[in-house]
């Protein structure tokens, strides 16, 4: 998708968004009032509160009330004064239930009913006391009883004797039986005798009897008195239920209306909520389809975009594929015509004499060392772009490869008047853990850009130990006091194919590709390149890699070989046929017997061809050069005595293990000189020399006839005389062991123990063609169960007898054909 079109398409989607958002957040702080409306006609706290603190109050008034009874049946103050407690906290529940209500009304009721409660503690006060006050009537009663009886002992009649009942006639009926009682007992005959003490007792009698009745008076008029005050109780009671009756009834009236009242609100609330959500949904479905209009439409073209994108990444990974198989393509074959041309320019070189020929050839040379510098570099970069360049580790000198690196310019250096200088700081003498071969290239790239880009001045190569929070790093600058790079190109340098310079006026030549791969190689070793440049005043490039350093024991130093002839016969197979024509030449000029084929198809299997080395194209018509392998040791060609292959490949980006583990002895890669194919073909017939006459050394030992033994068959899996050694004297070692493991197991007649053992000794002695105790193990291992054991142990005495006359012949072998150390 292009950009604008991408930012547009951003703009309404994020629109649409936001106005979606904006309507839920509309919507939703609209239902939300409303539903803050619809909880709070809800949350009616204070009704609940009344109804609650009603029944309390109900609650509390019962209470009160048994607390009355038990005060004015136990008659006891403390008892009062819990129902004073108990009614001063029912009139401060009313108080807070006051709190709960704004109508007049029920206000005063409540004023009322505490004005009532109030009342009702005096009158039980009061009661309390008359009640008392009534117990103390009860001796008068028995007092006045007494003066009756006595009266009548004396004679004398009483209204209670003259009346049955007396005491529940009426008050008047009572007054006029006891006037009629006195009547007549004013007429009862008296003696002379006792007429004045008896006249004297009774005015005594009638004062005590006159005195008691009043007092008698007195407390009815009390009882009197107490029944008006609990009637008084009773109806502040029976007032008191009435108003709290007429409170809760209030109370509940008041709560039916509220609710009906909130019924019609939540109604009204609902209605306006489903109105909301109706809208808000009727928006929100119009806004949808109309922003799914508007990003549909660019969806279409976002996808369109996108597939015209994929078609031209598609594209674009195709170009760059081809680049890099035509890369590798063009190298490959570009390498065959390369070495050719290298072939003869040489040999041109070791005919002509002529000074200006030679300089000619010399011009030739160069720009041939140009074109391989380039398709080097171009299989290297396409190698670094795809991942398929490998790292090695192992150790090396730092010296040396900074060394080798300054060799190669010193031709460049002497023509300029250039000073080329290695400075090498302390803590570098120790050998270092790393790839030399990929260190080398780094270098070999900077320092050649540094004299291309210097004319004068110097050119230093300063390496140094830099302690970093990861560990330390090799810090190794390389400076020049060249042109330098402005600040503007500096950033561009480093892409494949790129130049500081001008594209359109070029004066240096180049093709732009030494940086990036040494960037990449930087990279790819854990490290990274950096620069530092100023125009017309020299730039420095700093390579830092981590530094592990490595034992002075795993370096194997170089020794300085010198070409020396080659004195063998060699089988080529190369389907290029300048560079057959050139290899035939180069090997006549050596005076070494070559055979050259085109196609492995044209080799007979059965002629009588004498070589020492095929050397083999790896990419031919027909077979290839692995197809060359596999056939020749197939073991149908009678004149392929395992002689060594060597292969010539023009691909690097094949690893030299690959070619190695696939069989061959040695990998040339193209274009050669015609010094490394000597030292290779030197090389590789050496090796195989040495192969065989360690071969011949076995030969000659089988050669020797032994007695107990032969080694016949086991020489086909050894290739030296030192191979052999080391199988016997194993050998020799395990069967001392299995005997002393079978002679305790026949002690101990142990028949599984004795199979186990001898089925272990068995193979080996079998490989040594042992014949005489082959048989005897053989009856050891199916040892039965009737087998008696001295059977067992003669057979095994004879064992241990031809065991002992073989590890003499054995060691005689050993000691006197010593292993060849070479």
């Amino acid at each position: 998708m292009r950009p604008k079109s991408r930012k547009q398409f951003t703009l309404k989607i994020i629109a649409g968004y936001l106005a979606l958002g904006f309507l839920a957040l509309l919507s939703g702080y609209l239902i939300y009032s409303e539903f803050e409306d619809y909880t709070a006609s809800q949350l009616k706290v204070q009704d609940n509160q009344k109804i609650l603190q009603t029944n309390v109050l109900l609650t509390k008034l019962y209470e009160a009330e048994n607390l009355s009874k038990l005060a004015l049946q136990t008659r006891k103050s403390q008892q009062l004064k819990n129902y004073a407690g108990k009614v001063d906290s029912i009139v401060a529940l009313i108080d807070s239930l006051k709190l709960l209500t704004d109508k007049q009304p029920q206000i005063q009721r409540l004023d009322t009913v505490q004005h009532l409660l109030k009342l009702k503690v005096h009158n039980n006060a009061e009661l309390r006391k008359l009640k008392l006050k009534t117990e103390q009537t009860a001796p008068l009663d028995s007092i006045l009883k007494a003066i009756n009886k006595m009266e009548i002992d004396m004679g004398r009649i009483t209204p209670e004797t003259f009346v049955p009942n007396f005491d529940k006639l009426s008050l008047e009926t009572q007054k006029s039986i006891r006037e009629y009682v006195a009547i007549l007992n004013k007429n009862i005959p008296e003696s002379t005798d006792g007429a004045t003490k008896t006249a004297n007792l009774d005015s005594i009698l009638q004062l005590s009897k006159s005195l008691l009745n009043k007092a008698k008076n007195e407390s009815q008029q009390l009882e009197r008195s107490l029944v008006r005050k609990e009637l008084e109780i009773y109806k502040t009671d029976l007032e008191l239920s009435q108003k709290l009756r007429s409170i809760i009834a209030t109370f509940q009236q008041e709560i039916v209306t509220n609710a009906y009242l909130d019924g019609i609100e939540k109604e009204k609330v609902v209605k306006r909520s489903i109105r909301f959500a109706g809208l808000a949904i009727v928006l929100g479905l119009l806004i949808a389809v109309l922003f799914t209009l508007l990003v549909s439409n660019d969806f279409l073209k976002s996808q369109r975009y996108r597939e015209q994108l994929e078609e031209e990444k598609a594209y674009s990974e195709f170009l760059l594929k081809s680049r890099e198989q035509l890369i590798s393509t063009v190298s490959h074959d570009l390498r065959s015509p390369l070495g050719t041309i290298k072939g003869y320019s040489e040999l041109l070189e070791q005919k002509v004499k002529e000074k200006k020929s030679n300089k000619y050839i010399k011009q030739i040379q160069s720009a041939l060392g140009y074109i391989e510098n380039l398709v080097k570099d171009l299989l290297d970069f396409s190698r670094l772009e795809g991942g398929k360049l490998h790292v090695e580790k192992k150790p090396f000198f730092l010296h040396e490869v900074l060394s080798m690196v300054t060799s190669h310019y010193e031709d460049i250096k002497n023509k300029k008047s250039i000073e080329l200088n290695v400075r090498i700081g302390k803590g570098l003498n120790s050998p270092i853990m790393g790839d030399p071969l990929r260190l080398s290239q780094i270098l070999n790239n900077l320092v050649g850009n540094a004299l291309k880009f210097t004319e004068e001045g110097f050119v230093r190569i300063e390496a140094s130990v830099r302690d970093t929070t990861k560990g330390p790093y090799l810090s190794i600058k390389v400076r020049d006091s060249g042109i330098g790079i402005k600040k503007s190109k500096q950033a561009m340098i480093f892409k494949e194919f790129t130049q500081a310079g001008d594209s359109a006026n070029r004066k240096y030549e180049g093709y732009g590709l030494g940086l990036t791969i040494s960037k990449k190689l930087c990279e790819l070793l854990g490290g990274y390149l950096e620069l530092e440049s100023e125009e017309n005043k020299g730039s420095t490039f700093t390579v830092s890699l981590p530094l592990e350093f490595a034992s002075k024991s795993g370096i194997v130093t170089k020794k300085e070989e010198k070409t020396t002839p080659f004195t063998h016969s060699i089988l080529i197979f190369e389907d290029d046929p300048a560079l057959l024509q050139l290899l035939l030449e180069l090997c006549t000029t050596q005076n070494i017997n070559a055979l050259g084929y085109a196609r492995f198809d044209d080799l007979a299997k059965n002629d009588n061809l004498v070589y020492d080395v095929v050397l083999t194209d790896i990419q031919m018509e027909g077979a290839n050069g692995f197809d060359v392998l596999k056939r020749l040791r197939t073991g149908n060609y009678d004149h392929y005595q395992n002689q060594p292959i060597v292969a010539m490949t023009g691909q690097r980006d094949l690893e030299r293990s690959t070619f190695l583990n696939a069989g061959f002895d040695e990998v040339l890669l193209k274009p050669f000189a015609a010094e490394t194919l000597l030292k290779t073909l030197n090389k590789v017939a050496d090796l195989n020399q040495k192969k065989q006459n360690a071969k011949n050394e076995i030969l000659q030992t089988i050669a020797v006839r032994h007695t107990t033994f032969s080694l016949k068959s086991i020489s086909s899996f050894l290739d030296s005389q030192e191979a052999l050694h080391d199988v016997l004297v194993t050998f020799l070692d395990n069967t001392k062991n299995d005997l002393q493991q079978l002679e305790n197991a026949i002690n101990q007649t142990s028949k599984a123990e004795i199979q186990s053992l001898s089925h272990r000794m068995l193979p080996m002695f079998r490989q040594l063609d042992v014949y005489e105790a082959i048989p005897l193990l053989e009856k050891m291992e199916h040892i039965g169960k009737c087998e008696k054991r001295h059977e067992i142990q003669k057979d095994f005495d004879h064992l241990k007898r031809i065991v002992t006359k073989l590890e003499d012949e054995i060691l005689n072998l050993i000691t006197t054909r010593p292993v060849d150390t070479d």
